[in-house]
């Protein structure tokens, strides 16, 4: 009886919420890089309308975002028992907001301008943490 390939399972699906096309459609080029799946969303409520409260692999969100804010989903997410992983882009002027966020249960964050290499390595390291793993 020949051996049957093991089924594959699908590529994870990493969300990127920005109000800047320019941004999501950059970050989308650099995460297909990891072979992953990329949806981008240019708010917070468009990203809850489009997945209903299906977990993504992580979230990339940009801190100020139209309507609700990043740290606003975070906390709506949370709240929910929604535990995805949560990168948070700030900028230089927002981290004290984005250290307030990881308190809250942001996985990360990363200040922008950022560095590809460092998304990258950041989210390689989300996709892979411990289904049990604590946020800091």
């Amino acid at each position: 009886m020949p051996d049957t390939p093991a089924a594959q399972s699908p590529p994870p699906i990493v969300g990127v919420i920005d109000p800047d096309p320019v941004a999501r459609n950059g970050l989308r080029a650099l995460l297909h890089r990891l072979g992953v799946d990329v949806s981008t969303f240019e708010s917070a409520e468009s990203y809850l309308l489009a997945t209903n409260g299906r977990n993504l692999a992580c979230l990339i969100v940009d801190l100020l975002l139209p309507g609700m804010s990043g740290l606003e989903l975070l906390r709506r997410l949370r709240s929910a028992g929604n535990d995805v992983p949560f990168m948070l882009l700030a900028d230089e002027s927002d981290v004290p907001t984005a250290v307030a966020a990881m308190r809250e249960g942001a996985t990360d964050f990363i200040e922008k301008p950022y560095v590809d290499v460092a998304v990258l390595k950041q989210v390689q390291k989300l996709l892979h943490r411990p289904p049990d793993a604590t946020h800091a």
